[in-house]
């Protein structure tokens, strides 16, 4: 729980929107998730789709015309992930060929950030490959939920750790502070709130993590008012 949180908060009830199924993204973009993940299912590669998507079901729909997928990389999974890279599917828009060689499946272990271009759908798709850079770790994984989008289950972090990915990775001038925002006002109640800060203090992320509650808090008092 919060460790400065008002009565007058703790009684108000914020109404959950219903789960969005991402209507406002592109159907490319849609189809371009659903076929990637299934690619790493059929290979067991660990993995759950930030970004843009989880938002469309914790804080608000909104437009993006790619997707980030967060892959838990490892010596042993490597191999069959090139495989997906090779499959003739894909195509290695960056890293670029002179910062990081492609030439066998432990060079994947150099890249912090894979983009490629799905050639079927002209879709772009980001791949986070030290997945503890965006703060996703082991628990990330046990907490992660199931999401529909094109009638297809997917994978996405908890709100939790949603928003710590969007803590670490904020951008000026994009859509982080508004998916922020809108998550911990609609999930603010569901939130499991001693995991978050207790990420937060790991990640180095607890003071966005105060300023940002703090800034939630006073928009729902006024609401109330």
């Amino acid at each position: 729980m919060p460790e400065k949180i008002g009565k007058d908060v703790l009684k108000q009830r914020v109404r959950v929107p219903k789960a969005y199924r991402g209507e406002l993204l592109p159907p490319s973009v849609r189809r371009a998730t659903v076929d990637f993940v299934k690619r790493l299912e059929g290979h067991k590669i660990r993995h759950v789709v930030v970004g843009a998507v989880p938002v469309q079901f914790y804080g608000r729909e909104r437009f993006s015309r790619d997707v980030d997928i967060a892959v838990f990389l490892n010596k042993r999974n490597t191999t069959d992930f090139l495989k997906i890279l090779k499959s003739g599917r894909y195509k290695v828009r960056y890293s670029l060929p002179h910062e990081h060689k492609l030439e066998k499946p432990d060079d994947l272990l150099d890249w912090d950030l894979l983009r490629l271009v799905d050639l079927k759908h002209d879709s772009l798709l980001d791949i986070h490959l030290k997945t503890e850079r965006i703060g996703l770790d082991e628990d990330s994984l046990t907490k992660a939920k199931n999401v529909t989008i094109n009638g297809e289950q997917i994978v996405i972090p908890s709100p939790e750790d949603y928003l710590i990915t969007k803590f670490i990775s904020r951008r000026p001038s994009s859509h982080d502070f508004e998916d922020i925002m809108s998550t911990l006002i609609n999930q603010y109640h569901a939130i499991d709130w001693k995991y978050l800060e207790d990420k937060a203090r790991k990640t180095d992320v607890i003071f966005l993590l105060k300023y940002y509650k703090e800034a939630v808090e006073k928009k729902l008092l006024r609401k109330k008012r």
